[in-house]
């Protein structure tokens, strides 16, 4: 970019200094919490990026490296083949942090002690409440979910194992309902269906 003589000048933006905004006379550079990078300009953009491009009218919006592009992400429901996800199950993109989620069922039910030592066994965690209201977004898309979601709506089949414990009963912890998407609370000795998030 140009200071107005010609000059060209360089910022840096590799720093995690958190948010930034940097206007000039034709665009407009902003860099959120999470790093995408949003670019409005009035005319053309040239960039080279390992993230996506999602182009929205003159706005140009970059995702961070860690974030997968439409064309290189899985299908929803699909268990990954290869790589550090081998045998997980594509959640596709949390809207909450735009980045890439996926589940591991389970063999067997678990009471909530034994649920959340076995997701951290496999190297993630119980899902929280945001990623369980997130789960129960993907029913019906399919592969893998089918199962998952196939399980009737009584309980213990038709819910799984929050990482939140309930908070005005500690022996208590909150579970999701898988049929409607509700959330509720049984003793943590309950044996539910479990699920290990990995992001």
């Amino acid at each position: 970019m140009s200071d107005g003589n010609g000059t060209a000048k360089e910022i840096d933006l590799r720093h995690d200094f958190g948010a930034l905004v940097v206007e000039g006379s034709d665009f407009i550079l902003e860099r959120d919490e999470e790093g995408n990078i949003t670019v409005d300009a009035q005319g053309n953009i040239t960039a080279c990026t390992d993230g996506t491009v999602n182009r929205q009218s003159s706005s140009h919006r970059w995702w961070p490296r860690e974030s997968q592009s439409a064309a290189t992400a899985p299908e929803i429901g699909a268990i990954e083949s290869t790589g550090e996800h081998k045998g997980k199950i594509y959640g596709g993109i949390l809207p909450r942090d735009n980045k890439p989620i996926w589940f591991l069922t389970a063999p067997k039910l678990m009471n909530h002690y034994k649920a959340a030592a076995w997701a951290t066994e496999q190297g993630g965690a119980l899902p929280t409440f945001n990623q369980g209201d997130y789960l129960t977004t993907l029913k019906g898309e399919g592969g893998a979910l089918t199962e998952m979601f196939n399980r009737g709506v009584s309980i213990p089949a038709g819910y799984v194992w929050l990482a939140e414990p309930y908070s005005f009963n500690r022996s208590h912890a909150w579970c999701q309902r898988l049929s409607d998407g509700g959330q509720n609370h049984f003793n943590r000795y309950t044996d539910l269906p479990v699920l290990s998030v990995f992001r």
